[in-house]
């Protein structure tokens, strides 16, 4: 496919703002935990940038989690779109230990976090979570599904980073274990132009964090 493709739509994808969880280091799936108060001026700049810039799409899409939507709302509100709500744009559901501390699940469940990369295993699940391969076809199955309903037009996608890794390793043909290396920073913007027929696309850019450099130099500094 061709990124000029008349049916190709052009996907600029979003993740959320930092949240609490992002700070305390917890694994945040379908968790609804909100902005951190650095998210919030995270999300300041974004909907700033991306009315600048990408104002002229034609709809916003949203995961319905409290941290996607109050960026999605932040953007929209600048844009003049009210997003759309789609179930299947939330992140990955890690079951029993949604939520749970990094640190705890490097003590208790390092086999677990092997295992999710590990692409021997073909149908790694979370306990009483969501599967690889389940998770894989929901991040198709919605992506899709956008692209068909604004084929040749431009539409913003709010979602997490675990929905946008694992569309990076379809769109380079890798096992979906390898989904971590693809994760991008918080309020960062992905463009890919995705082929809903052929199940195809190419990245435009990854991970593009740039409109938030202006933070750093106002980040508040600890006394010595």
């Amino acid at each position: 496919m061709t990124v000029d493709s008349p049916i190709a739509t052009t996907l600029l994808l979003v993740r959320h703002a930092e949240t609490d969880d992002n700070v305390n280091m917890r694994l945040s799936g379908w968790t609804d935990t909100d902005l951190s108060p650095r998210g919030v001026r995270q999300v300041e700049v974004l909907a700033d940038h991306f009315n600048r810039a990408h104002g002229h799409v034609e709809a916003l899409y949203s995961s319905p989690l409290i941290r996607a939507r109050r960026t999605a709302e932040a953007i929209g509100g600048l844009t003049g779109h009210t997003p759309t709500l789609l179930d299947d744009l939330r992140e990955m559901y890690f079951g029993e230990l949604d939520g749970r501390p990094f640190e705890e699940l490097r003590e208790a469940y390092a086999h677990l976090l092997e295992a999710d990369e590990n692409s021997a295993i073909e149908d790694f699940v979370w306990p009483s979570g969501e599967s690889r391969s389940g998770f894989s076809e929901r991040v198709l199955r919605v992506i899709t599904h956008v692209a068909r309903r604004h084929a040749g037009q431009a539409v913003g996608v709010i979602t997490h980073g675990g929905v946008i890794a694992t569309l990076m390793t379809m769109l380079h043909g890798e096992s979906a274990a390898s989904w971590r290396k693809w994760v991008v920073p918080n309020a960062s913007l992905t463009e890919v132009v995705w082929d809903p027929i052929a199940h195809t696309g190419a990245v435009l850019r990854h991970g593009d964090a740039t409109h938030l450099e202006g933070l750093l130099e106002l980040e508040p500094r600890e006394e010595p």
